[in-house]
């Protein structure tokens, strides 16, 4: 810095703009603080540096220079709401509220500390002033992006389903591509539960379904039950349910509609169908369509093309878990010859071939189709799905590194299952706004709250057992953070890393390891999350130390564990499963999943098919035929936690009927955070941690 010892102030602080704008953040702080040194009041520096040092997380400094500039000037409305916001990342709630009221008082069309203002109203549950907030930014500003979404956010959570798609509605108009707007809607519209009766919103429901299905940026399987409700009603099925057991369904003037419809086909292609009517369609329709390759008006299928194509990647999606005859199988086997022996690239017959086999499955169909170039947008995407992709993951096994031997007898079995079917196959998972650790981790935990602390600013985060990488996208969420993701099997970690890179993460690295020997690291992190696989060892108790031993001791770690209570009708399966000795094979799996359709089992193992993982293969056999599984119960939880002095702070649940019906059972427990009455809910609400039990703890 010696030769910027001579730099005037209005030197220095042109050089801190530049590397500000050029994210040269150090150099940027230094040229500051000269500006500082030559003029300490000097307040559009102290407003920069404070916005700097909040973005870098170093909040506490933020809050000095903010503090700084009302010392200077107790009017400024910017570094009031700046200073409002430090306050609420520390938990502060009334000197938030008394930061943003006073902005507001000095300058009532203050946009900012209106939303601000209405966001901590909306955490202090006092949603009337909240809604008066968000409608006050609404009025000054009526194209507020973040107006509309909080305040259809709110009428959600009243239960004011139309006034919230009203605000969706708007706020797409004004900013279709606003991160927490697509993330918002998306919650909305898993929620709705759409009345044919009401034909009146089916039109703007259509518009924000096609609005979401459009983006890349979510995960649809949240909202693809829904979309489909909106498109066939119960009467409609029922109807079709009769076609289903003739060959006429491509005669049925709703369906050829259905099938030609831009929302249905997309939804095929982005989202995993979890639903045994629309099985028992698809798998029809696949038959269908197949037999008519052989008819000689087959090119009308051409009018389908976009639905097969659509049809196809559904299956890939699901794995081929669908059923087939010995007819179909002959018939698609002659179908992969002509197309393997044809000079000609026939779209139609090669979309066909895709909904009952991959096509990578072929090396002729690979080299074919590898650098074919569609005019059909749509087939160049089956392509990439079931050949690209494929192949770029190949290449990235290459590329990821090894702890040391995997020599575990059970950790190499689960890797072989996990190499033979990577669970789960996905498309696309929602996009965040990276945010402040504890915020994050303050809504994973709500009511409960944990103070911030300055140790996470640029957090060492560890996913132990990322599979296919979909956990990695959620913790994409945590500012400044560098994430180590690790798996048993280097198929799911390829698939993980080609997600990563289609996604542009640049923060995550993958390494092929064993948690039980995380050790050889000779590296402790600040946050670990294990969701889903603790469970899947020999000893979980074993693996939770490991991980504890590379926990900081101010760290947080989430773990992820199959409740007993909740997976009983699955634990019988099992039972089933084992009794007949049944091998994991994908035939075995079909199979069963059919006495299961047919109602050929007790009504218990039936209920098994309102699992979303009931729908693909990898899936089904993560969740019944598992070659090493343990349940626990919030009791036993409880003594591991206390046996390793760990304290709980909650558990992670995505519905908040939930923890608003628990606080309604045990209004005294105000943090929700006593075993004891979680053990009581559950039992009188059994289905409460179907998926399993997601919860965080620290060190005590």
């Amino acid at each position: 810095m010696n030769e910027n010892v001579n730099l005037s102030a209005e030197e220095a602080f042109e050089l801190a703009i530049k590397n500000h704008q050029a994210k040269n953040f150090n150099a940027a702080i230094n040229f500051y603080n000269i500006v500082l040194k030559i003029n300490p009041n000097h307040v559009v520096t102290l407003n920069n540096l404070g916005i700097l040092f909040r973005a870098l997380g170093e909040n506490q400094k933020a809050k000095s220079c903010f503090e700084k500039i009302i010392e200077i000037n107790p009017n400024h409305v910017d570094a009031l709401n700046s200073l409002g916001v430090i306050f609420r990342i520390f938990d502060e709630n009334q000197k938030a509220k008394s930061c943003f009221e006073r902005a507001i008082e000095i300058n009532p069309n203050y946009e900012n500390s209106y939303n601000n203002l209405g966001n901590i109203f909306k955490e202090l549950n006092e949603n009337e002033k909240a809604v008066n907030c968000y409608k006050k930014l609404i009025k000054i500003n009526p194209k507020s992006t973040i107006g509309f979404n909080n305040l259809g956010i709110i009428f959600q959570e009243l239960g004011e389903y139309q006034n919230a798609l009203i605000c969706f509605e708007k706020a797409i108009e004004i900013s279709p591509n606003d991160l927490n707007l697509i993330n918002g809607l998306s919650f909305l519209l898993k929620a709705f539960k759409f009345d044919h009766k009401e034909k009146s919103t089916k039109n703007i429901l259509k518009k924000l379904f096609l609005f979401l299905f459009k983006k890349n940026n979510i995960n649809h399987k949240n909202i693809a039950i829904n979309a489909i409700s909106l498109l066939i009603s119960e009467n409609e099925q029922d109807q079709l349910l009769d076609d289903i057991e003739s060959d006429l369904l491509l005669n049925n003037k709703f369906l050829q509609n259905l099938l030609k419809d831009e929302l249905f086909c997309l939804i095929l292609q982005k989202a995993l169908i979890a639903d045994k009517f629309l099985e028992k369609l698809l798998t029809k329709l696949r038959k269908e369509i197949l037999l008519y390759v052989e008819k000689p008006n087959k090119d009308n299928l051409n009018d389908y093309l976009n639905f097969i194509i659509s049809l196809s990647e559904q299956c890939w999606l699901n794995e081929y878990v669908f059923i087939q005859s010995e007819k179909e199988t002959n018939i698609i086997n002659e179908l992969k010859n002509k197309i393997e022996n044809s000079d000609k690239i026939n779209r139609l017959e090669i979309a066909i071939l895709g909904t009952y086999i991959p096509l990578n499955n072929s090396k002729i169909i690979i080299e074919k189709l590898l650098n074919y170039k569609s005019s059909n947008i749509l087939f160049d995407d089956l392509i990439n799905i079931q050949i690209k992709e494929p192949l770029k993951e190949l290449e990235l096994i290459k590329t990821i590194s090894y702890l040391d031997i995997i020599d575990d007898p059970v950790s190499k079995k689960v890797r072989n299952q996990y190499e033979e079917n990577p669970y789960p196959r996905w498309r696309f998972s929602f996009k965040y706004s990276p945010s402040n650790f504890f915020k994050c981790l303050n809504a994973d935990i709500r009511p409960n709250k944990i103070k911030y602390n300055s140790k996470f600013n640029n957090s060492n985060i560890l996913i132990a057992g990322c599979g296919t990488g979909n956990h990695i996208s959620q913790a994409s969420r945590y500012l400044n953070a560098n994430i180590l993701a690790v798996d048993l099997s280097l198929k799911s970690l390829a698939y993980a890393k080609r997600k990563s890179e289609e996604q542009s993460f640049k923060n995550v690295k993958y390494l092929h390891a064993d948690i039980l020997k995380l050790n050889k690291l000779n590296k402790k992190f600040d946050i670990i999350e294990s969701l889903g696989t603790l469970h899947h060892m020999r000893d979980p108790k074993k693996g939770l130390e490991k991980l504890l031993d590379i926990l900081e001791p101010h760290g947080f770690l989430k773990l992820g564990l199959y409740s007993e209570t909740a997976r009983q009708g699955i634990i019988k399966v099992r039972e089933i499963i084992k009794k007949k000795n049944l091998e994991n094979t994908n035939e075995n799996i079909k199979n069963f999943r059919q006495d299961i359709i047919k109602n050929k089992v007790d009504p218990l193992i039936q209920n098994i098919s309102l699992n979303q993982d009931f729908y693909s293969t990898s899936a089904v056999r993560d969740l019944l035929f598992h070659v090493q599984e343990h349940c626990f119960t919030i009791p036993q939880i409880s003594k591991i936690l206390q046996d390793f002095n760990l304290e709980f702070l909650g558990f992670t649940i995505n519905n908040d009927f939930i923890k608003s019906k628990y606080s309604q059972s045990f209004p005294k427990d105000i943090k929700n955070t006593s075993l004891d009455n979680w053990h009581q809910f559950e039992i009188n609400n059994p289905n409460t941690f179907i998926g399993m039990y997601q919860f965080w703890v620290k060190r005590k």
